[in-house]
């Protein structure tokens, strides 16, 4: 899906304002013939409504962001997207140590990651929900240190689906999903978990997060325990 979608919104106020506005000629033309007293007292709540629909209609088009605006805007909401993808991939590393513990997530460990993702969530977002989003059992086998080596093969990746739409209230719904990456010959890369968020054009920044896993993901991943 490409960008360019996105201006298909102006395009389908405009067309929704000229339709609204040839039909309130039509009434009007109704209105005013002579003998069609019937017809003028209908028509006048008719054109009132009508007439709110195209001011309506027009404060709707108004504020709909310029096709240069909105290009913009999708590429950075693209851009973010990515970096909080990298940064969730970020806490593959911790999966040691939450398997040794238990499942307890240590928060002197995840804390760096934590502070990199904050500054892309608006400040209504909790920072509970900016824990790691999907931790993958088999994963616990990567080497201990800060980060995860180049060498070792997680078994999955955080992918973002490219927006291509700019809401009416100014938002980017934008989808991250938790893709496996150990596949046999001629399998499908199963969908483990996913995460969503609408990217605010105003606050530059993500809002309404909402995380889950599929039923495979469930069935793989590593427990962690609520702080």
């Amino acid at each position: 899906m490409e960008p360019a979608g996105s201006l298909r919104k102006p395009t389908l106020a405009a067309g929704l304002s000229m339709g609204v506005a040839a039909l309130l000629c039509f009434v009007l033309s109704a209105g005013t013939s002579d003998g069609q007293s019937a017809v003028r007292g209908t028509a006048v709540p008719k054109m009132s409504s009508l007439q709110e629909q195209i001011r309506i209609t027009k404060a709707k088009t108004a504020a709909l962001p310029k096709a240069d605006d909105a290009e913009r805007g999708l590429t950075t909401a693209l851009t973010a997207a990515g970096q909080v993808a990298k940064l969730q991939g970020d806490y593959r590393y911790l999966t040691p140590h939450v398997a040794a513990d238990g499942g307890k997530l240590d928060a002197a460990t995840s804390q760096s990651t934590l502070r990199n993702l904050i500054p892309y969530f608006a400040p209504s977002v909790h920072q509970k929900d900016l824990g790691p989003w999907y931790l993958l059992a088999s994963d616990k086998d990567v080497p201990a240190g800060v980060g995860i080596p180049m060498s070792f093969n997680s078994g999955f990746e955080w992918a973002v689906q490219v927006p291509y739409l700019v809401n009416d209230d100014g938002t980017i719904a934008v989808t991250w999903l938790a893709m496996e990456t150990r596949t046999g010959a001629g399998e499908k890369p199963a969908v483990l978990a996913w995460a969503r968020a609408d990217y605010d054009l105003v606050r530059n920044a993500f809002v309404n997060i909402q995380t889950g896993t599929t039923a495979t993901g469930e069935a793989l991943k590593q427990e962690v325990a609520a702080p």
